[in-house]
Protein backbone atom coordinates (compact mmCIF):
# COMPACT_ATOMS: atom_id res chain seq x y z
CA UNK A 1 0.00 0.00 0.00
CA UNK A 2 3.01 2.25 1.27
CA UNK A 3 4.70 1.38 -2.22
CA UNK A 4 1.69 1.95 -4.52
CA UNK A 5 0.79 5.29 -2.70
CA UNK A 6 4.53 6.70 -3.73
CA UNK A 7 4.23 5.22 -6.99
CA UNK A 8 0.79 7.33 -7.46
CA UNK A 9 2.50 10.55 -6.01
CA UNK A 10 5.06 10.50 -8.48
CA UNK A 11 2.55 9.02 -11.33
CA UNK A 12 0.19 12.80 -10.94
CA UNK A 13 3.38 14.90 -10.24
CA UNK A 14 4.70 13.71 -13.77
CA UNK A 15 1.43 13.82 -15.44
CA UNK A 16 0.66 17.51 -13.69
CA UNK A 17 2.38 21.31 -14.11
CA UNK A 18 4.21 20.89 -10.40
CA UNK A 19 7.03 18.34 -11.78
CA UNK A 20 7.93 20.78 -14.94
CA UNK A 21 7.80 23.49 -12.23
CA UNK A 22 9.82 21.32 -9.85
CA UNK A 23 12.41 20.93 -12.00
CA UNK A 24 13.17 24.04 -13.16
CA UNK A 25 13.32 25.00 -9.49
CA UNK A 26 15.46 22.74 -8.13
CA UNK A 27 17.78 22.45 -11.74
CA UNK A 28 18.66 25.89 -10.72
CA UNK A 29 18.40 25.78 -6.77
CA UNK A 30 20.59 22.43 -6.43
CA UNK A 31 23.50 24.08 -7.35
CA UNK A 32 23.67 26.67 -5.67
CA UNK A 33 22.52 24.92 -2.32
CA UNK A 34 25.30 21.97 -2.70
CA UNK A 35 27.95 24.71 -3.55
CA UNK A 36 27.12 26.75 -0.44
CA UNK A 37 26.75 23.37 1.58
CA UNK A 38 30.13 22.47 0.91
CA UNK A 39 31.98 25.70 -0.09
CA UNK A 40 35.10 25.12 3.04
CA UNK A 41 35.19 28.76 3.77
CA UNK A 42 31.53 28.92 4.43
CA UNK A 43 30.96 25.75 5.85
CA UNK A 44 34.19 26.38 8.61
CA UNK A 45 32.38 29.81 9.26
CA UNK A 46 28.90 27.89 9.56
CA UNK A 47 30.37 24.95 12.08
CA UNK A 48 32.49 27.58 14.24
CA UNK A 49 29.21 29.60 15.41
CA UNK A 50 27.87 26.10 16.21
CA UNK A 51 30.83 25.26 17.89
CA UNK A 52 30.17 28.50 20.38
CA UNK A 53 26.70 28.19 20.74
CA UNK A 54 26.66 26.00 24.23
CA UNK A 55 28.51 28.91 25.74
CA UNK A 56 25.83 32.05 23.95
CA UNK A 57 23.21 29.68 25.87
CA UNK A 58 24.36 29.52 29.10
CA UNK A 59 24.90 33.40 28.68
CA UNK A 60 21.50 33.46 27.74
CA UNK A 61 20.20 31.55 30.83
CA UNK A 62 22.39 33.80 32.98
CA UNK A 63 20.82 36.80 31.49
CA UNK A 64 17.24 35.49 31.49
CA UNK A 65 17.78 34.84 35.58
CA UNK A 66 19.16 38.57 35.69
CA UNK A 67 16.16 39.93 34.39
CA UNK A 68 12.93 37.46 35.83
CA UNK A 69 14.95 36.94 39.06
CA UNK A 70 17.95 38.71 40.36
CA UNK A 71 16.80 42.59 39.09
CA UNK A 72 13.37 41.67 39.95
CA UNK A 73 11.64 44.50 41.83
CA UNK A 74 9.30 42.15 43.77
CA UNK A 75 11.51 39.12 44.73
CA UNK A 76 14.05 42.06 45.82
CA UNK A 77 11.16 43.57 48.45
CA UNK A 78 9.04 40.45 49.12
CA UNK A 79 11.80 37.87 49.52
CA UNK A 80 15.55 38.12 49.33
CA UNK A 81 17.61 41.12 47.70
CA UNK A 82 19.57 39.73 44.59
CA UNK A 83 20.98 42.38 43.15
CA UNK A 84 23.91 41.46 44.13
CA UNK A 85 23.81 38.35 41.90
CA UNK A 86 23.56 40.85 38.82
CA UNK A 87 27.28 40.81 39.08
CA UNK A 88 27.35 36.73 38.64
CA UNK A 89 25.14 37.51 35.01
CA UNK A 90 27.88 40.35 34.15
CA UNK A 91 30.95 37.79 34.43
CA UNK A 92 28.91 35.46 32.42
CA UNK A 93 28.63 37.81 29.68
CA UNK A 94 32.32 38.86 30.01
CA UNK A 95 33.59 35.35 29.93
CA UNK A 96 31.05 33.95 27.01
CA UNK A 97 29.78 36.66 24.85
CA UNK A 98 32.19 39.01 25.94
CA UNK A 99 35.04 37.29 23.91
CA UNK A 100 32.90 35.95 21.12
CA UNK A 101 34.94 37.18 18.19
CA UNK A 102 38.39 35.35 19.65
CA UNK A 103 36.44 32.32 19.84
CA UNK A 104 35.45 32.60 16.27
CA UNK A 105 38.11 33.54 14.79
CA UNK A 106 40.34 30.99 16.33
CA UNK A 107 37.82 28.53 15.01
CA UNK A 108 37.30 29.56 11.88
CA UNK A 109 40.88 29.44 10.92
CA UNK A 110 41.35 25.80 13.17
CA UNK A 111 38.24 24.18 10.74
CA UNK A 112 39.76 26.04 7.47
CA UNK A 113 43.07 24.60 8.41
CA UNK A 114 41.49 21.31 9.15
CA UNK A 115 39.88 20.31 5.90
CA UNK A 116 42.91 21.45 4.50
CA UNK A 117 44.67 18.73 6.15
CA UNK A 118 41.29 16.11 5.63
CA UNK A 119 41.61 16.67 1.76
CA UNK A 120 45.47 16.29 1.37
CA UNK A 121 46.13 19.89 0.41
CA UNK A 122 49.02 19.56 2.26
CA UNK A 123 50.69 17.30 5.32
CA UNK A 124 49.71 17.50 8.46
CA UNK A 125 53.24 17.84 10.10
CA UNK A 126 53.65 21.35 7.98
CA UNK A 127 50.01 22.42 8.56
CA UNK A 128 49.13 22.05 11.82
CA UNK A 129 45.34 23.37 12.19
CA UNK A 130 46.47 24.41 15.81
CA UNK A 131 49.06 26.99 14.61
CA UNK A 132 46.53 28.45 11.66
CA UNK A 133 44.01 29.12 14.77
CA UNK A 134 46.52 30.90 17.11
CA UNK A 135 47.55 32.50 13.90
CA UNK A 136 44.12 33.50 12.64
CA UNK A 137 43.56 35.12 16.22
CA UNK A 138 46.89 36.58 16.36
CA UNK A 139 46.43 38.72 12.97
CA UNK A 140 41.97 39.60 13.80
CA UNK A 141 44.30 41.48 17.09
CA UNK A 142 46.79 43.14 15.04
CA UNK A 143 44.55 44.83 13.11
CA UNK A 144 42.33 45.74 15.87
CA UNK A 145 43.23 49.71 16.89
CA UNK A 146 46.05 50.55 19.43
CA UNK A 147 44.62 53.28 21.01
CA UNK A 148 41.18 53.47 22.26
CA UNK A 149 38.56 56.20 24.01
CA UNK A 150 37.23 55.70 27.05
CA UNK A 151 35.15 57.42 29.38
CA UNK A 152 36.46 56.94 33.15
CA UNK A 153 33.55 56.26 35.86
CA UNK A 154 32.58 59.34 37.02
CA UNK A 155 34.00 61.42 34.20
CA UNK A 156 32.74 63.18 31.36
CA UNK A 157 35.36 63.54 28.71
CA UNK A 158 36.89 60.36 26.94
CA UNK A 159 40.87 59.81 27.52
CA UNK A 160 43.20 57.55 25.05
CA UNK A 161 44.60 54.53 26.20
CA UNK A 162 46.46 51.82 25.07
CA UNK A 163 47.31 48.31 25.60
CA UNK A 164 43.83 47.25 26.02
CA UNK A 165 41.63 45.83 23.71
CA UNK A 166 37.24 47.29 23.83
CA UNK A 167 34.68 44.48 24.53
CA UNK A 168 32.83 45.57 21.42
CA UNK A 169 35.73 44.33 19.58
CA UNK A 170 36.34 41.69 21.35
CA UNK A 171 32.31 40.63 21.29
CA UNK A 172 30.71 40.76 18.35
CA UNK A 173 31.58 44.19 16.78
CA UNK A 174 35.06 42.63 15.31
CA UNK A 175 33.47 39.62 14.32
CA UNK A 176 33.87 40.72 10.56
CA UNK A 177 37.34 41.69 11.16
CA UNK A 178 37.78 38.16 12.80
CA UNK A 179 36.69 36.14 10.13
CA UNK A 180 38.74 38.06 7.67
CA UNK A 181 41.65 37.18 9.23
CA UNK A 182 41.17 33.95 9.72
CA UNK A 183 40.37 33.33 6.25
CA UNK A 184 42.87 35.52 4.42
CA UNK A 185 45.36 34.33 6.84
CA UNK A 186 44.69 30.32 6.60
CA UNK A 187 44.84 30.74 3.06
CA UNK A 188 48.07 32.79 3.37
CA UNK A 189 49.63 30.56 5.41
CA UNK A 190 48.58 27.70 3.27
CA UNK A 191 50.10 28.56 0.55
CA UNK A 192 53.04 29.51 2.17
CA UNK A 193 53.51 26.17 4.07
CA UNK A 194 53.34 24.34 0.73
CA UNK A 195 57.14 26.17 0.01
CA UNK A 196 59.16 23.25 1.04
CA UNK A 197 62.51 25.89 1.37
CA UNK A 198 60.97 27.81 3.69
CA UNK A 199 60.63 24.30 6.10
CA UNK A 200 62.60 23.89 9.07
CA UNK A 201 63.85 20.17 9.43
CA UNK A 202 64.02 19.03 12.82
CA UNK A 203 66.84 16.13 13.52
CA UNK A 204 64.88 12.53 14.45
CA UNK A 205 63.64 12.05 18.00
CA UNK A 206 62.40 15.81 18.38
CA UNK A 207 58.48 15.78 19.77
CA UNK A 208 56.51 16.40 17.19
CA UNK A 209 54.50 19.81 18.62
CA UNK A 210 58.34 21.09 18.56
CA UNK A 211 58.87 20.15 15.40
CA UNK A 212 55.44 21.24 14.20
CA UNK A 213 55.99 25.01 15.53
CA UNK A 214 59.90 24.90 13.55
CA UNK A 215 58.17 24.07 10.34
CA UNK A 216 55.58 26.42 10.72
CA UNK A 217 57.88 28.99 12.08
CA UNK A 218 58.59 31.01 8.56
CA UNK A 219 55.21 30.60 7.14
CA UNK A 220 53.55 32.09 10.33
CA UNK A 221 56.02 34.85 10.91
CA UNK A 222 55.45 36.07 6.55
CA UNK A 223 52.09 36.06 7.28
CA UNK A 224 52.12 38.11 10.06
CA UNK A 225 54.56 40.30 8.78
CA UNK A 226 52.33 41.02 5.62
CA UNK A 227 49.38 41.73 8.29
CA UNK A 228 51.38 43.96 10.29
CA UNK A 229 52.54 46.21 7.65
CA UNK A 230 49.21 46.61 5.72
CA UNK A 231 47.44 47.12 8.27
CA UNK A 232 49.76 49.99 9.79
CA UNK A 233 50.28 51.02 6.37
CA UNK A 234 46.45 51.66 5.74
CA UNK A 235 45.96 53.74 9.36
CA UNK A 236 48.69 55.81 8.68
CA UNK A 237 47.37 56.68 5.18
CA UNK A 238 43.87 57.17 5.94
CA UNK A 239 43.49 57.75 9.52
CA UNK A 240 41.12 55.09 9.89
CA UNK A 241 41.18 51.59 11.77
CA UNK A 242 40.52 47.99 9.95
CA UNK A 243 37.45 47.68 12.50
CA UNK A 244 35.74 51.03 11.20
CA UNK A 245 36.24 49.91 7.41
CA UNK A 246 35.06 46.65 8.01
CA UNK A 247 32.21 48.34 9.69
CA UNK A 248 30.82 50.29 7.05
CA UNK A 249 31.63 48.09 3.85
CA UNK A 250 30.59 45.24 4.43
CA UNK A 251 28.75 44.66 8.63
CA UNK A 252 26.56 47.66 8.48
CA UNK A 253 25.47 46.81 5.25
CA UNK A 254 24.70 42.89 5.73
CA UNK A 255 23.18 43.75 9.20
CA UNK A 256 20.86 46.44 7.21
CA UNK A 257 19.71 43.86 4.82
CA UNK A 258 18.89 41.30 7.01
CA UNK A 259 17.32 43.85 9.50
CA UNK A 260 14.90 44.96 6.37
CA UNK A 261 11.48 43.00 5.36
CA UNK A 262 12.88 42.22 2.09
CA UNK A 263 15.54 40.38 3.22
CA UNK A 264 13.84 38.68 6.33
CA UNK A 265 11.34 37.16 3.79
CA UNK A 266 13.91 35.94 0.95
CA UNK A 267 15.79 34.43 3.77
CA UNK A 268 12.85 32.53 5.00
CA UNK A 269 11.71 31.88 1.77
CA UNK A 270 14.87 30.37 0.45
CA UNK A 271 15.17 28.38 3.52
CA UNK A 272 11.58 26.76 3.33
CA UNK A 273 12.35 25.81 -0.49
CA UNK A 274 15.55 24.23 0.32
CA UNK A 275 14.15 22.33 2.68
CA UNK A 276 11.54 21.39 0.73
CA UNK A 277 13.79 19.53 -1.93
CA UNK A 278 15.51 17.40 1.22
CA UNK A 279 18.40 20.16 2.10
CA UNK A 280 18.75 21.43 5.53
CA UNK A 281 17.50 25.16 4.78
CA UNK A 282 19.11 26.53 8.16
CA UNK A 283 22.23 25.00 7.60
CA UNK A 284 22.43 26.35 3.79
CA UNK A 285 21.71 29.77 4.63
CA UNK A 286 23.27 30.22 7.95
CA UNK A 287 26.89 30.38 7.09
CA UNK A 288 25.58 33.98 5.22
CA UNK A 289 23.17 35.10 8.08
CA UNK A 290 24.31 33.76 11.20
CA UNK A 291 27.33 36.84 11.82
CA UNK A 292 25.02 39.54 10.92
CA UNK A 293 21.99 37.71 12.94
CA UNK A 294 24.87 37.19 16.01
CA UNK A 295 25.76 40.54 16.26
CA UNK A 296 21.97 41.89 16.48
CA UNK A 297 21.07 39.33 18.92
CA UNK A 298 24.04 40.76 20.81
CA UNK A 299 23.10 43.79 20.92
CA UNK A 300 19.84 43.18 22.00
CA UNK A 301 21.26 41.40 25.08
CA UNK A 302 23.75 44.06 25.80
CA UNK A 303 20.86 46.69 25.72
CA UNK A 304 18.57 44.59 27.41
CA UNK A 305 20.95 43.98 30.02
CA UNK A 306 22.19 47.67 30.60
CA UNK A 307 18.20 48.89 30.64
CA UNK A 308 17.64 50.41 27.42
CA UNK A 309 15.57 50.29 24.39
CA UNK A 310 16.06 47.12 22.09
CA UNK A 311 17.83 47.76 18.67
CA UNK A 312 16.98 44.72 16.64
CA UNK A 313 14.06 43.17 15.30
CA UNK A 314 15.35 40.16 13.11
CA UNK A 315 17.22 37.64 14.93
CA UNK A 316 17.72 34.00 14.54
CA UNK A 317 15.64 33.42 18.04
CA UNK A 318 13.04 36.25 17.51
CA UNK A 319 12.76 34.21 13.68
CA UNK A 320 12.65 30.71 15.11
CA UNK A 321 9.74 31.13 17.98
CA UNK A 322 7.38 32.37 15.25
CA UNK A 323 8.02 29.49 12.91
CA UNK A 324 9.83 26.63 14.60
CA UNK A 325 6.67 25.08 15.42
CA UNK A 326 7.63 21.57 16.19
CA UNK A 327 10.22 22.00 13.38
CA UNK A 328 10.92 23.99 10.02
CA UNK A 329 7.61 25.10 8.38
CA UNK A 330 5.67 24.68 11.32
CA UNK A 331 5.67 20.87 11.60
CA UNK A 332 3.53 20.47 14.97
CA UNK A 333 0.20 21.97 13.70
CA UNK A 334 0.54 20.21 10.77
CA UNK A 335 0.51 17.24 12.59
CA UNK A 336 -2.40 18.24 14.77
CA UNK A 337 -4.35 19.04 11.30
CA UNK A 338 -3.06 15.62 10.34
CA UNK A 339 -4.79 14.13 13.69
CA UNK A 340 -8.32 15.78 13.25
CA UNK A 341 -8.32 16.36 9.21
CA UNK A 342 -6.62 13.04 8.07
CA UNK A 343 -8.13 9.80 6.96
CA UNK A 344 -5.35 8.07 6.11
CA UNK A 345 -3.56 5.51 8.44
CA UNK A 346 -0.50 5.68 7.43
CA UNK A 347 0.01 9.85 7.80
CA UNK A 348 -1.46 8.89 11.29
CA UNK A 349 0.62 6.45 12.45
CA UNK A 350 3.63 8.33 10.71
CA UNK A 351 2.53 11.66 12.88
CA UNK A 352 2.29 9.38 16.12
CA UNK A 353 5.73 8.37 15.94
CA UNK A 354 6.98 12.05 15.13
CA UNK A 355 4.64 14.02 17.65
CA UNK A 356 7.33 13.58 20.42
CA UNK A 357 10.61 14.68 18.49
CA UNK A 358 8.40 17.40 16.95
CA UNK A 359 7.86 18.70 20.72
CA UNK A 360 11.17 19.59 20.89
CA UNK A 361 11.49 21.11 17.30
CA UNK A 362 13.02 17.59 15.61
CA UNK A 363 10.79 17.74 12.67
CA UNK A 364 12.90 15.39 10.21
CA UNK A 365 10.95 12.03 10.69
CA UNK A 366 8.06 13.70 9.16
CA UNK A 367 10.03 15.76 7.17
CA UNK A 368 11.32 12.56 5.74
CA UNK A 369 9.04 9.69 6.55
CA UNK A 370 5.54 11.35 5.92
CA UNK A 371 7.06 12.50 3.69
CA UNK A 372 6.69 16.76 3.21
CA UNK A 373 9.30 16.59 1.43
CA UNK A 374 9.04 16.97 -2.54
CA UNK A 375 5.15 16.60 -1.55
CA UNK A 376 3.54 18.57 -3.86
CA UNK A 377 0.29 18.29 -2.03
CA UNK A 378 2.12 20.51 1.36
CA UNK A 379 4.20 22.49 -1.06
CA UNK A 380 1.80 25.52 -0.75
CA UNK A 381 1.33 25.72 3.13
CA UNK A 382 5.09 24.40 3.82
CA UNK A 383 6.21 27.25 2.45
CA UNK A 384 3.97 29.68 3.30
CA UNK A 385 3.01 29.32 6.87
CA UNK A 386 6.48 30.29 8.47
CA UNK A 387 5.89 33.39 6.15
CA UNK A 388 2.65 34.20 6.55
CA UNK A 389 4.07 34.09 10.85
CA UNK A 390 6.48 36.47 10.08
CA UNK A 391 4.40 38.63 8.22
CA UNK A 392 1.96 39.04 11.29
CA UNK A 393 4.75 39.51 14.12
CA UNK A 394 7.08 41.72 11.73
CA UNK A 395 4.67 44.67 11.91
CA UNK A 396 3.42 43.70 15.44
CA UNK A 397 6.71 44.14 16.85
CA UNK A 398 7.42 47.36 14.76
CA UNK A 399 4.63 48.85 16.38
CA UNK A 400 6.07 47.56 20.15
CA UNK A 401 2.71 45.67 20.56
CA UNK A 402 5.17 42.26 21.16
CA UNK A 403 8.35 42.72 22.70
CA UNK A 404 11.65 42.23 20.52
CA UNK A 405 14.13 39.01 21.28
CA UNK A 406 16.98 39.28 24.62
CA UNK A 407 17.73 35.32 24.61
CA UNK A 408 18.98 32.81 22.64
CA UNK A 409 16.85 29.47 23.97
CA UNK A 410 18.01 26.01 23.35
CA UNK A 411 16.28 25.06 20.35
CA UNK A 412 15.07 22.08 21.15
CA UNK A 413 12.55 24.49 23.60
CA UNK A 414 9.38 23.24 23.07
CA UNK A 415 7.30 26.18 20.75
CA UNK A 416 5.38 28.75 22.64
CA UNK A 417 7.28 28.48 25.71
CA UNK A 418 10.32 29.87 23.24
CA UNK A 419 9.00 32.73 22.82
CA UNK A 420 8.24 33.56 26.74
CA UNK A 421 11.91 32.52 27.19
CA UNK A 422 13.27 34.62 24.09
CA UNK A 423 11.59 37.49 25.08
CA UNK A 424 12.32 37.53 28.62
CA UNK A 425 8.89 36.74 29.70
CA UNK A 426 7.02 39.32 27.22
CA UNK A 427 3.33 37.67 27.79
CA UNK A 428 1.97 39.40 24.52
CA UNK A 429 5.07 37.81 22.24
CA UNK A 430 4.03 34.36 24.23
CA UNK A 431 0.04 34.83 23.42
CA UNK A 432 1.15 35.78 19.63
CA UNK A 433 3.12 32.71 19.34
CA UNK A 434 0.19 30.68 20.63
CA UNK A 435 -2.11 32.44 17.84
CA UNK A 436 0.16 31.70 15.19
CA UNK A 437 0.29 27.87 16.24
CA UNK A 438 -3.32 27.88 16.11
CA UNK A 439 -3.49 29.80 13.07
CA UNK A 440 -1.04 27.35 11.29
CA UNK A 441 -3.42 24.20 12.60
CA UNK A 442 -6.24 26.21 10.03
CA UNK A 443 -4.08 26.87 7.14
CA UNK A 444 -2.72 23.54 6.67
CA UNK A 445 -6.42 21.54 7.56
CA UNK A 446 -7.72 22.62 4.64
CA UNK A 447 -4.91 20.53 2.46
CA UNK A 448 -4.94 17.85 4.88
CA UNK A 449 -8.65 17.37 3.81
CA UNK A 450 -7.51 17.51 -0.08
CA UNK A 451 -5.55 14.63 0.30
CA UNK A 452 -8.04 12.43 1.86
CA UNK A 453 -9.23 13.05 -2.12
CA UNK A 454 -6.30 11.85 -3.31
CA UNK A 455 -6.65 8.57 -1.18
CA UNK A 456 -9.50 7.99 -2.29
CA UNK A 457 -8.68 8.45 -6.17
CA UNK A 458 -5.45 6.26 -5.14
CA UNK A 459 -7.86 3.54 -3.81
CA UNK A 460 -10.12 3.14 -6.90
CA UNK A 461 -6.73 2.90 -9.26
CA UNK A 462 -5.56 -0.41 -7.03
Amino acid sequence: MNLNRFKFYDKLMKEGTFMSFSDKLSTRLMPLAAKMANQRHLVAIRDSFIDIMPIIMVNSLFILLNALVFTNVKINQSWLDLRPLSNLATMVNNGTMGFMTIYLTFLIGYRLATHYVSVSKIEAKYFNPIHAGILSLALALIMFPLMNDVIPLGAEQSVEIAGAYMQSLTSSGGMFVGIIAALLGTELLLRISQNKKLRISMPDGVPPAVSDSFNSLIPEAIVIIIFAVGTFSFVSLTGMTIPDVVTKVISSPLQFAMQSPIGLFSVELLTQIFWFFGLHGQNIVSSVTSPPMLIAIQQNMDAFAAGLPIPNIVTNPWIGMYTLFGGTGAILPFLIAIFIGSKQKNYRQVGKIGLLPSLFNISEPIMFSLPVVMNPFFVIPFICVPLINLAIAYPLTVMGLVAKSVVIPPWTLPPIITAWVTTAGDIPATLLAAALFILDIFIYLPFVLASNQLIKKLNQTQ
